[in-house]
């Protein structure tokens, strides 16, 4: 299964002129954090041990604050607020470390690859839990067999003349609390590209509705074992069940193939997810 996100991914090196770019700047919001924690590691360093506790604690939480939706950021900062106060010192080492790493987040950039299809959402911010809406789309999908997705899809796209986009997408069962890849799918770039249907050898044209989703945006390799993040985009609807109910099987959506640094891949895990019908909405119609 591994070996299968290694693989989809690699395609937007093999047919893609691919660029590697970095992407916009913070927002504004983003930059502000990064200059909060600046400034609180700066202004914490040369002041007596209990005073730059104090300093980095009242930044952690300010953060924390600022970044409501950061699943990341909040977890590495209320885990170093949480350290046994038996240990000054080892708190202070904590919470710099934790700012530290909560900067690298907040400025972390994805390195584009290929295009979005048209009209697709931007991808979450590092670590953030967001609703997106995707417009309605078209792709080829294929069964995930010891592997095989990968090469059928890209014989089908090269044949086609169908230009790669990112993402990829693949989509999961549950099975035993663990993930299992069912089926992996290119994304064309635009709705009237190629034909619907059976395009042969297992690959099934299709045009996916409007949708949303509830996403994390993450970095590295999607570990099917994993489902701490699963379990906390379950948490997002459980909080949101009034407004939202889940519509679809978990999928992975990948941006960046193995040719960039593992640490700065970049992938989403997300769950679609539908408006609920709320009564009197039901009534008027």
């Amino acid at each position: 299964m591994k070996l299968t996100l290694i693989l989809a991914l690699t395609t937007a090196m093999i047919i893609a002129s691919a660029r590697i770019l970095r992407a916009d700047p913070p927002a504004k919001a983003g930059a502000d954090t990064i200059a909060l924690i600046d400034k609180a590691l700066a202004d914490a360093k040369p002041r007596a041990t209990d005073d730059r506790l104090a300093t980095l604690q009242a930044a952690a939480k300010a953060v924390i604050l600022a970044s409501p939706n950061n699943l990341l950021i909040s977890t590495k900062l209320q885990t170093a607020l949480d350290q046994p106060e038996t240990n000054v010192n080892k708190q202070v080492k904590s919470l710099q470390t934790a700012l530290s790493e909560s900067a690298a987040i907040l400025n972390f950039r994805i390195k584009k690859e290929s295009d979005l299809p048209k009209g697709f959402p931007e991808p979450c911010a590092l670590g953030e839990i967001q609703l997106k809406h995707y417009p309605s789309y078209r792709l080829a999908r294929a069964p995930s067999q010891k592997d095989n997705a990968f090469f059928t899809l890209f014989n089908h796209i090269k044949s086609n003349k169908i230009e790669m986009t990112a993402p990829v997408e693949m989509r999961y069962d549950e099975a035993g609390h663990k993930y299992q890849q069912i089926d992996m799918a290119f994304l064309y770039g635009a709705q009237d590209w190629g034909k619907l249907g059976d395009a042969g050898r297992g690959v099934i044209v299709e045009d996916i509705p409007a949708m949303f989703t509830v996403a994390i945006g993450l970095t590295g390799d999607f570990d099917p074992n994993a489902f701490t993040y699963i379990e906390s985009l379950e948490s997002w609807l459980a909080q949101n069940d009034s407004d939202y109910e889940r519509d679809g099987k978990v999928r992975v959506m990948g941006y960046n193939s193995p040719f960039v640094w593992k640490s700065q891949r970049f992938f989403e895990i997300e769950i679609p997810v539908r408006k609920r019908t709320r009564t009197a909405e039901v009534a008027k119609s």
